[in-house]
């Protein structure tokens, strides 16, 4: 987005607000998550960083929004999922 689209630092921030925004309203109905893409060369510079950290603040400013990795993703949704996908041959996600 900034190296080859030459967008400005501060459009980080506001796709990344607006994408947290929209996801915070639609998570009212079922959950929702939210990656955020960082390359440390990149975001990492002093001149983009801040605007790495202003997103982070804004979405830690909602007490009811949880930050997690990759496996605890993973660890909630096989714990939330219908019983009926509980046998391996049904998991799209079984480790086999």
């Amino acid at each position: 987005m900034m190296l080859i689209q030459h967008h400005p630092a501060r459009e980080y921030f506001q796709r990344a607000v607006d994408q947290f925004d929209q996801l915070y309203q639609d998570s009212a109905e079922s959950a929702r998550a939210m990656a955020l893409v960082v390359h440390p060369y990149i975001m990492g510079a002093p001149h983009r960083l801040r605007y790495f950290e202003h997103v982070l603040q804004h979405i830690r400013a909602h007490q009811d929004v949880e930050f997690w990795t990759g496996e605890q993703i993973l660890d909630w949704y096989r714990q939330a999922r219908p019983a009926r996908l509980s046998s391996p041959e049904r998991d799209p996600l079984a480790v086999s």
